[in-house]
C-alpha cells in the first residue's frame, strides 16, 4: 500500500416482536467449562465460529498486568435477499462460572441531529430512491430483454453531439421511476469526455455558463480519469463518444418538499438507459442532476449548494454506469449487489477527495466537498453497529448508516488487498467481473468472506487505537487515522459529531455482563473484557435468545483479540 493515511481535513425470529436491552434480570449461569482458554498475546486476534464451540469462549486468568481483550459477535449471513438475514441473540459473560451478578458500563446510545439540507450530500428519502433504482436494475439485467454491448461497435466512427443541438431526453418522473417525462435540453458544453445538456426550461438564476465550463473541464480532467482508472471502462451505446449529463428541473420534482423532509436526490443514473429495448430509456450513457431553483419555496436550491454537490454526484453515479457495463453488458451478468455498488460509488467519491487538486474544489477543500458525507455517514454507523445491516435488504429505507458501513467496508478491503497506489488494481478486479457481492469479495481477495467481515469489525475499534499495537494490518485502516479524523471533526463540528469516536463498545470490569439483541447481515455488537491483575478466567457465551445454540443460517462469528 503506498496511500497516504488521512487524518481529518477539516435460530430465526420475528423481528418486530425483539428490542434490543441490556440490564439485570434472569441471570442464567454461564457454563463453559468444557471449553479450553483461548489464549493470546497483546495484538493477536481470532476468527471462531460460534457454531463449533457451542458459542463459548474462555479467556484465561490475567497475570499480573492484567489483560484487555474486545469481543465482537455478529452475523456474517451477507447473502443480498428480499428479507436478509438476522437473528435475536444473547450474549452473556461471567467470571468463571459464577452466576453473573451485575452488568458493566455500557454506552449509552448516542442520537445524532438531523441534518440540514445544505450538509449532506444525500439523505435517507434520496437514499432510498438509489437503492429502488439498483433493485429495479437487477430486475432488467435478468431480463431475456436484456440488450448486450456489442464490441463491434468500437469500429464505428464516433459522432459527438455537437454545442448547441438539441434533443429531447426521457426523466423518470416520480421516485418510482415507472413513468417517465420529456425534456427537451440544450448541449452547453462538449468536451473530450463528456456533454453537458442543461433543460431549456431550467428557473432563473441558476448555473452560469462559467459554472456549466468549470464542471465540464473538472469532469474531462479528473473525474473520468479518476473513474475509469479505478473501475474500469463504460459502454458506448449511443456511439457519440462521450458520458452525457442532463441537468434538469426534473430532478429537482423528485423531492418537490426537500425543505420540509430535509432530503434531496441530487442526480442519477439508471441501467435502463443502457437497455434500449426498455420503456423511457434514452439507450445511452447519461446521468442526471438537479438545478439551481433558489426562489421555490417548497424545495430552495441555491446555487451555491448546486455547485458544491453536483461534482461529487457525477463521479458517484458515474461509478455505477461503469459497474452496469461491466457486470451486465460486457459479462452478460447480473448488476452488482446494491451494497458494494453503492460502497464503491462512495469510494470514488473519497478517490475525487484525494486526487483533484483543492484549487479546483469548493472552498479550496476537496475533502470536504468530496468526502463530507462519506465521513457523517460512517460516523452514524460507528456509532451503533448492531443496528445497521452492511447488507441492506429490499426493504431498507435508505438509512445514512447503511452507506456509512458499506463504504467503510469497501475503504478497508481496498486498504487489505490493494497493491498500487490507491489500491486501484483492487477496485478494477471487483468491477470486471460478473460475481456478485460475497462471492465476488471472496473471488477477488481470496479470503473467506466471514473471516473478512470479522476482521473488519474489530478493524471498527481497533483503528490506532492509543498502546494497541496489531499483530496483523487486518485489524486497522491503512489509509486513514479515523480517531484522529473524527476527534478533529467533534472539535469543528460538535453538534454533528459527539464523540471523539463514534463506536464505544459495552465493557465490563467484573467479567459479568449480559446482552439481547439483534445480529444484522454483517454487523454485530463489540464488547471490551478488563481483567485486573491477577483477575479469574472469564466465560462468554454467545447463543439464541431461547439460550440454544445459534444455528449455521445467520452465518454467527465471534472476533476476539488481546489489546493489552
Amino acid at each position: 500500500m503506498n496511500e497516504r493515511r488521512l487524518p481529518v481535513v477539516l435460530a430465526l425470529l420475528a423481528l418486530a416482536a425483539c428490542t434490543d436491552s441490556v440490564g439485570p434480570g434472569p441471570q442464567p449461569q454461564v457454563s463453559c467449562t468444557s471449553v479450553s482458554a483461548t489464549v493470546l498475546a497483546p495484538g493477536e486476534s481470532a476468527v471462531i465460529d460460534p457454531v463449533a464451540v457451542k458459542g463459548c469462549i474462555r479467556l484465561p486468568a490475567a497475570g499480573a498486568a492484567g489483560a484487555e481483550h474486545l469481543y465482537v459477535a455478529l452475523s456474517a449471513a451477507v447473502r443480498e435477499a428480499d428479507i436478509g438475514v438476522s437473528t435475536t441473540y444473547t450474549l452473556a459473560a461471567s467470571e468463571n462460572s459464577a452466576v453473573m451478578a451485575d452488568v458493566g458500563a455500557t454506552a449509552a446510545p448516542l442520537r445524532l441531529p438531523s441534518a440540514g439540507i445544505g450538509e449532506l450530500q444525500a439523505v435517507s428519502g434520496a437514499a432510498a430512491f438509489h437503492d429502488m433504482l439498483r433493485a429495479r436494475e437487477r430486475e432488467l439485467s435478468a431480463s431475456p430483454a436484456a440488450a448486450f454491448f456489442s464490441p463491434n461497435r468500437a469500429a464505428i466512427a464516433t459522432v459527438p453531439p455537437t454545442v448547441g443541438a438539441m434533443r429531447d431526453f426521457q426523466v423518470c418522473q416520480t421516485t418510482s421511476c415507472t413513468n417517465f417525462v420529456t425534456v427537451r435540453a440544450t448541449a452547453q458544453r462538449v468536451g473530450p469526455k463528456g456533454a453537458i445538456y442543461v433543460d431549456n426550461t431550467v428557473p432563473a438564476n441558476g448555473y452560469t455558463a462559467a459554472d456549466i465550463d468549470s464542471v465540464g473541464t473538472l469532469f474531462d480532467a479528473y473525474l473520468y480519469p479518476i473513474d475509469t482508472t479505478a473501475f474500469g471502462r463504460e459502454s458506448d451505446l449511443d456511439n457519440n463518444g462521450v458520458v452525457v449529463v442532463l441537468l434538469t428541473p426534473a430532478v429537482n420534482r423528485l423531492t418537490p418538499s426537500c425543505n420540509q423532509a430535509g432530503s434531496v436526490i441530487l442526480g442519477y443514473f439508471f441501467g435502463s438507459d443502457l437497455l434500449p429495448s426498455q420503456r423511457g430509456s434514452n439507450a445511452g450513457e447519461i446521468f442526471y442532476g438537479l438545478v439551481p431553483d433558489p426562489t421555490n419555496s417548497s424545495c430552495t436550491i441555491s446555487r451555491t449548494y448546486a455547485k458544491s454537490l453536483i461534482a461529487p454526484t457525477f463521479i458517484h453515479e458515474f461509478q455505477h454506469m461503469i459497474s452496469f457495463n461491466q457486470h451486465v453488458l460486457l459479462r452478460g451478468g447480473l448488476s452488482e449487489d446494491t451494497w458494494l455498488n453503492e460502497g464503491l460509488s462512495h469510494l470514488a467519491e473519497e478517490l475525487g477527495a484525494r486526487q483533484i487538486p483543492d484549487a479546483l474544489c469548493i472552498d479550496h477543500d476537496c475533502m470536504a466537498q468530496f468526502a463530507n458525507g462519506d465521513l457523517q455517514n460512517g460516523y452514524k454507523y460507528l456509532v451503533n453497529p448492531e443496528a445497521t445491516a452492511l447488507v441492506e435488504d429490499s426493504r431498507s429505507t435508505g438509512s445514512l448508516a447503511e452507506r456509512g458501513a458499506n463504504w467503510l467496508f469497501v475503504r478497508w478491503l481496498a486498504d487489505q488487498f490493494g497493491t498500487i497506489p490507491l489500491s486501484t488494481n483492487f477496485t478494477r478486479a471487483i468491477v470486471a467481473t460478473n460475481n456478485l457481492g460475497a462471492a465476488n469479495v471472496a473471488a477477488v481477495t481470496g479470503q473467506p468472506f466471514p473471516t473478512l467481515v470479522t476482521q473488519w469489525q474489530l478493524a471498527n475499534y481497533l483503528d490506532n487505537l492509543p498502546g494497541f499495537t496489531p499483530a496483523s494490518p487486518r485489524l486497522q485502516y491503512l489509509s486513514w487515522d479515523f480517531r484522529a479524523t473524527y476527534l478533529a471533526l467533534m472539535q469543528q463540528r460538535p453538534s454533528t459529531f459527539g464523540r471523539p469516536y463514534p463506536l464505544v463498545p459495552d465493557s465490563t470490569r467484573t467479567g459479568t455482563y449480559r446482552r439481547n439483541g439483534v445480529l444484522r447481515d454483517g454487523s454485530g455488537r463489540h464488547l471490551r473484557l478488563i481483567q485486573a491483575a491477577g483477575a479469574p478466567a472469564i466465560n462468554i457465551q454467545l447463543s439464541d435468545s431461547l439460550g440454544t445454540s445459534l444455528t449455521n443460517a445467520a452465518v454467527p462469528r465471534i472476533g476476539l483479540v488481546r489489546i493489552r
